[in-house]
């Protein structure tokens, strides 16, 4: 008989939680996030605004859509912070050569208009989610050639986790980092899910520790913060910005949790950070591996907590 995988990390050692807080200043979680806003209808405002809120803490990036290169160098130039696109979002379902046309210009008017040279541009690049299980070989090329386009900046690989099967988040962070990425990242923040431990624990194993991982999507309280922490980044060496990365629409309140963290993380709902309480929302042949976790959970009588919170109509 088969030996049934692990659970997923919905249970933490407190003695590694209480060390990642002890060891959690604002200023070095700060250092780890990538102040993020890729709305379709954010304004010029907005933009100025987070730039302001990422130099103020000295986040690691503001990461934004690539229109706004002609506005966030000039915001960020000379303040320590770097300025982030995102290439091909959130399907990634452009050609190669059109993912490495979009790097190579936004790359180009970035330093053009920064004028600090080289170092202070990165690019968050999708992959063709399609394409990966039936031809792993085109998912290398494509992120091979916007690495290639990066000109030495910083490329970090979207996989959209969340629509992967476990074997296959392996695979698509291995492909990533044999074709020379610097990160591999979990998601767009437009899936089924965003970030969830039992995968940034997978990419993190994938990688190794010679590879940055960036978890991204409903990072919302430092008590998210905390659990992501211990799956992509277990050890001091590791919890570096060029090492992890966490991508958040709100990093003022993300800080601001700091102080609540150790009550957060004992009131949260288990199934709240697990893959498999999204099951649900995830296509069917996902479902149901998902879904196969949840009788052998301890904390499988929560469920339908879960699902009640999960599925709450909006408040009028």
């Amino acid at each position: 008989m088969d030996e049934l995988p692990p659970l997923p990390l919905v249970d933490f050692p407190p003695d590694a939680l209480e060390e990642i807080i002890g060891w959690l200043t604002p200023e070095r979680l700060a250092a780890l996030i990538d102040a993020t806003d890729l709305r379709a209808d954010t304004p010029e405002a907005k933009i100025r605004s987070l730039a302001e809120t990422a130099v103020r803490y000295r986040c690691a990036s503001v990461c934004v859509n690539p229109v706004e290169v002609d506005l966030l160098p000039r915001l960020l130039a000379g303040t320590g912070v770097k300025d982030c696109y995102v290439v091909d979002f959130p399907l990634g379902k452009s050609t190669i050569a059109m993912k490495a046309h979009q790097a190579a210009r936004v790359v180009a008017e970035s330093r053009a208009l920064r004028r600090e040279g080289p170092g202070w541009v990165e690019l968050d690049m999708v992959i063709n989610v399609g394409r990966l299980r039936d031809d792993p070989e085109y998912t290398w090329r494509e992120v091979a050639a916007v690495v290639d386009a990066a000109d030495g900046e910083v490329v970090k690989v979207i996989i959209r986790s969340s629509e992967l099967r476990r074997e296959d988040i392996t695979l698509a962070c291995r492909i990533a980092q044999e074709a020379g990425a610097h990160f591999v990242k979990n998601s767009t923040g437009m899936e089924a899910f965003g970030a969830t431990p039992e995968h940034i624990r997978r990419m993190r194993e994938a990688v190794g520790a010679g590879m940055g991982v960036k978890a991204a999507g409903g990072i919302r309280t430092a008590a998210d913060a905390v659990r992501l922490i211990f799956a992509g980044a277990p050890t001091s060496e590791l919890r570096t910005p060029e090492r992890f990365r966490l991508g958040t629409s709100s990093p003022a309140g993300l800080l601001s949790t700091l102080e609540r963290v150790r009550e957060e993380l004992a009131d949260a709902i288990p199934c709240s950070y697990c893959p498999s309480g999204y099951a649900e929302k995830q296509a069917p042949e996902l479902r149901a591996a998902a879904l196969a976790f949840c009788p052998r959970c301890p904390h499988r009588h929560r469920r339908e907590e879960w699902l009640s919170v999960l599925y709450r109509p909006p408040s009028t």
